[in-house]
């Protein structure tokens, strides 16, 4: 039977707000590297330097999220992103005055924390979507098409502009993602369709446990992959091209799930897709022959963004007020911003192979702490589904 990739005439609503407040939270993960070489080169910045400044605003943006959405009044989603759309805005056009050290701290910190205010406020519309998977796994698509689009075409205008292009590219992204977010309507009235657990519940403290500890896990293979190629006797070259497949396998992977949805069930898919990401990140670290690296890093691409729109599609469907997605998503971000020094600390002490070993340990925890949920979720009554 086929089944539309395209959300449902009520999820219509949310769809271009939830994908503004994505241009405004996301986009900067996706051009670290361009960043982090804008500033090394054409800002006079260390590398060290380069690299704290970037971690201060992805850090300053999940933190901000993960505590907001603490206390946020169940009906502000609106108000919240658009102000923390304004402040990102505003961060970002601060970067663009100078490159002294000072003002690229306070800007940078201003606009993770507006990216932050942002996601607390936005992706708590999760929680009130029909075809959870589905709308998440559309906004990750147009997330990964609109990074290729700059990450493509950025590294060009540096040459010309300086660190202020790239940072200019955010700031025309930031402006094109609060217009979308005053499209977001008011959740007054709105109605969360299928069971949902109790606000004082443990499930939505679980997961996004469990989704913090893959993301650290992810965070640190991504680190290592690299090296792992060259143990298995690739070429730097080769291994660049194998990594730009994967990086290819991880769209194939969020189509099939925005094409899929709900339709094997959450629990079971979501469960199938952490078990073979971690087998696929354990042949990549342990097992130093060509083809399994080819094989085994496309298999983990493909389950990679799958397994985390399912992870936020069961967050959302957890907290009636959209707090558990919000912070999922911010754990997203922080859990593979943690996961390299992670990674560092245990090749050090143990070998590359060990952080494949670590990563399995982790995804091994989250089955776990998933399973939980799963049998809590069984033994407690469900909720009629309400129809809008």
């Amino acid at each position: 039977m086929f089944i539309s990739p395209f959300p449902r005439k009520r999820d219509r609503m949310f769809l271009l707000p939830v994908i503004g407040a994505q241009l405004i939270i996301g986009t900067s993960l996706f051009l670290l590297p361009v960043l982090a070489d804008a500033l090394r080169v054409h800002a006079g910045l260390s590398a060290r330097t380069a690299g704290l400044l970037l971690s201060l605003e992805l850090g300053a943006a999940a933190l901000t999220t993960i505590c907001l959405s603490a206390w946020f009044p169940r009906y502000s989603a609106r108000r919240w992103a658009l102000n923390g759309g304004f402040l990102a805005i505003a961060g970002t056009a601060l970067t663009l005055v100078s490159p002294a050290l000072p003002i690229l701290v306070c800007s940078r910190l201003l606009a993770g924390i507006g990216a932050g205010v942002v996601g607390a406020g936005a992706t708590r519309v999760f929680a009130y979507v029909i075809d959870k998977e589905r709308l998440i796994g559309i906004v990750t698509i147009i997330s990964i098409l609109n990074a290729a689009l700059w990450l493509g075409g950025l590294p060009y205008v540096i040459d010309i502009f300086g660190y202020r292009a790239p940072y200019s590219a955010l700031l025309l992204i930031d402006i094109i993602g609060i217009l979308l977010l005053r499209r977001l309507p008011g959740l007054r009235g709105i109605r969360q369709t299928g069971p949902q657990t109790s606000q004082n519940g443990l499930a939505p403290v679980l997961v996004p446990a469990a989704v913090f500890i893959t993301q650290l896990g992810q965070g640190a293979f991504w680190c290592m992959v690299g090296m792992y190629g060259s143990n298995a006797g690739l070429s730097g070259h080769a291994i660049g091209v194998i990594l730009s497949i994967a990086t290819l396998a991880l769209l194939l992977g969020a189509v099939g799930a925005a094409w899929a949805g709900d339709r094997c069930g959450r629990f079971t898919t979501l469960l199938v897709l952490v078990t073979f990401n971690a087998l696929a990140i354990l042949l990549v670290g342990t097992v130093a022959v060509r083809w399994v690296y080819v094989s085994a890093n496309i298999l983990q691409s493909v389950t990679n963004l799958s397994s985390v729109i399912y992870q936020l599609g069961l967050a959302a469907s957890l907290d009636r007020r959209g707090r558990a997605v919000a912070v999922s998503t911010a754990l997203v971000t922080l859990g593979n911003g943690i996961g390299p020094g992670l990674s560092a600390a245990f090749a050090g002490s143990f070998g590359m192979p060990s952080v494949a070993v670590l990563v399995l340990g982790l995804n091994g925890a989250a089955l776990a702490l998933y399973c939980i949920v799963m049998m809590r979720r069984i033994e407690e009554p469900q909720m009629a589904p309400s129809v809008s």
